[in-house]
């Protein structure tokens, strides 16, 4: 199955690749790799990040990235004694079918930024939706410095099928973000409900043309040097 992806990071790597890449011995029949269930678990999951270090630093009022990155604080602290920043680093995927994507914290790699901090997560069918996945970041604490080193995982990325995946990368253009800020500001809301359901996005994407006009435009822009694995 093919998974479209863009992304202001500069890598996408397959997790199982990347952990067998470390294991101790190819041929101890103990090693955790070796067990089918644990290979079945990982064949879908990929890492996404960055190649350089980013240093932020932020209190309750602004954030910056001391090499001049941008950061955004678009929104108040959702838990008492954390904060809340955004990378201006988003990616985005989509699938020519419905596929549900879950999006979580690089939970099996030693990443440094995890010690203060962690990625915001989630889990929606990019087959049926296109928005972007936010480097968004909450901190356990309400200022200080939270350092991303290069080479590590930012997030985790799992497609929720058994079948094989493979990562086609484009160029996200400005037509694509006039798309996906349409469909992730169309109102969807109900009184009951202010940020609305998925199913209700999913019900007005299904009945759109808004996936022959993303897949026309994906397509148009394809990056050479694509992932499969």
């Amino acid at each position: 199955m093919i998974v479209y992806w863009s992304s202001d990071l500069d890598y996408g790597k397959n997790c199982l690749v990347d952990l067998q890449s470390k294991r101790t011995s190819n041929s101890n029949p103990s090693n955790f790799l070796s067990c089918p269930a644990v290979r079945f678990s990982w064949q879908n999951v990929w890492m996404f990040g960055a190649d350089n270090d980013l240093v932020v630093e932020y209190d309750i009022d602004a954030a910056k990235e001391l090499n001049g990155y941008p950061v955004e604080m678009t929104r108040q602290p959702h838990l008492k004694g954390t904060n809340i920043f955004r990378l201006v680093k988003p990616s985005y995927f989509f699938s020519e079918q419905p596929l549900r994507m879950k999006v979580t914290a690089p939970y099996f790699h030693n990443v440094k930024y995890q010690k203060y901090g962690t990625f915001i997560g989630g889990i929606f069918d990019i087959g049926r939706w296109y928005r972007p996945v936010q480097a968004e970041i909450i901190t356990w604490k309400e200022s200080g410095t939270i350092e991303f080193r290069g080479g590590d995982p930012m997030f985790y990325v799992e497609f929720l099928t058994e079948e094989k995946i493979t990562l086609v990368r484009y160029r996200h253009t400005e037509l694509l973000g006039v798309l996906t800020n349409a469909l992730v500001h169309s109102p969807f809301q109900t009184p009951k409900n202010f940020q609305g359901t998925l199913d209700s996005r999913y019900e007005a994407f299904d009945r759109s043309d808004y996936r022959a006009a993303i897949l026309e435009e994906i397509q148009a822009n394809l990056i050479s040097n694509n992932s499969d694995y």
